[in-house]
């Protein structure tokens, strides 16, 4: 058997507002975020590509809509080539299939068109003056430990570009966009170190909503302050040696979306000792009882008999794409398989959509934990 694949788990160097929102959900999920091994069996999500873009169609502030496109377009292309060698992300080869792809592409170039924001600077100067603006320049702040790209800063405000709001009557939205919120006061802290304190926190969407709040220095001073406290917590317990069960704070809230779900033990024991907690998108282990190739080289099948209450209705055939799924047909019967990201059918039973990975436990990846001791 072949050795497993190792993902190594070290202190970080600095925070970030991204890093600092995995942190407040838990401490394993931001330690692993930091590990590059790790992002090899993480499937990234559609919806982030379309705010990159929307971001890099703002930052360009093409002239018409023919430019408009144009940058749209390529910087689309540079994400499906990305995507492209990622062997869970290249599921997504065609943008036309992503949710609201049309939409968000025709309501951001319209926002580029008709906007007031003016072209910057792509680098910092390497002496002279503090900026007075930039998009996506790399700022730090709190001694080196607070580090983040703001979407765009000038001497009045910071700003964050998003690919779409969420709507107010969605139970999460407002927690969604004070995360949003939360992020901008770290950009601030950032902005204020090194060109000045801006005014005002903008949110933009693609649509043209526009959020915006004045920037209270003292908040913002405080939530610099707590994410590098969290930084150091997370390195000192790994300094002493803290692994996954330390590390961890597993709940269905703060592991209902985790992308690192496939790979976290944390997560496996937490559910089992939950007897499989109720989901948005199930997660469950099985052993591999069957396998049906198919007929037309992609589509095949497997069953599984499933552990805990996803096994009550029986053994459980599950459809799944080559081209999706990856192929399992080469799996040894008895095999343990892991589902994350699945769906529940009417009759309580899971299946398989786009977003669902399905991983033969053996090949998942060990964590290796740094520590000083």
């Amino acid at each position: 058997m072949a050795e497993r694949p190792r993902i190594r788990i070290r202190p970080a160097a600095r925070t970030s507002p991204t890093l600092w929102a995995q942190m407040r959900l838990c401490t394993l999920r931001a330690a692993m975020s930091t590990a590059k091994e790790a992002e090899g069996w993480v499937l990234h999500s559609p919806r982030v590509w379309l705010g990159t873009a929307f971001h890099l169609l703002m930052a360009a502030r093409p002239p018409d809509a023919g430019e408009a496109e144009r940058v749209w377009d390529s910087a689309i292309a540079g994400l499906l080539t990305v995507s492209s060698g990622h062997r869970l992300d290249r599921r997504f080869a065609s943008p036309e299939r992503w949710p609201g792809y049309y939409m968000v592409r025709q309501r951001a170039i319209a926002s580029a068109i008709q906007s007031g924001f003016r072209p910057v600077s792509a680098r910092l100067p390497a002496a002279g003056p503090r900026p007075l603006g930039g998009a996506e320049l790399l700022l730090t702040a709190r001694d080196g430990l607070l580090s983040g790209r703001p979407d765009q800063f000038d001497r009045q405000s910071v700003t964050e570009f998003k690919s779409s709001l969420p709507d107010p009557a969605w139970p999460e939205a407002a927690s969604l966009v004070e995360g949003y919120w939360r992020q901008l006061r770290l950009y601030a802290v950032l902005v204020g170190e090194t060109a000045g304190w801006p005014a005002v926190a903008r949110i933009v969407a693609a649509s043209g909503q526009v959020l915006t709040r004045n920037v209270d220095r003292r908040e913002c001073e405080a939530e610099a302050d707590a994410a590098v406290a969290g930084l150091r917590s997370m390195n000192e317990g790994l300094g002493h040696g803290w692994g996954s069960a330390q590390l961890a704070t597993p709940g269905e809230i703060e592991c209902g979306q985790c992308q690192y779900q496939a790979i976290c033990p944390a997560f496996w024991s937490w559910c089992e000792t939950m007897s499989w907690p109720q989901l948005r998108q199930p997660a469950a282990r099985g052993i591999l009882q069957a396998i049906d190739p198919g007929f037309d080289g992609d589509l095949y099948a497997i069953t599984l008999r499933l552990d805990g209450r996803h096994g009550e209705g029986g053994l459980l055939p599950l459809a799944l794409r080559r081209s999706v799924h990856g192929d399992l047909t080469g799996c040894r019967l008895g095999a343990q398989i892991r589902i994350v990201h699945a769906q529940m059918r009417q009759d309580g039973r899971l299946r398989a959509d786009i977003s669902t990975c399905v991983f033969p436990e053996d090949e998942l990846p060990d964590l290796e934990f740094w520590s000083s001791a």
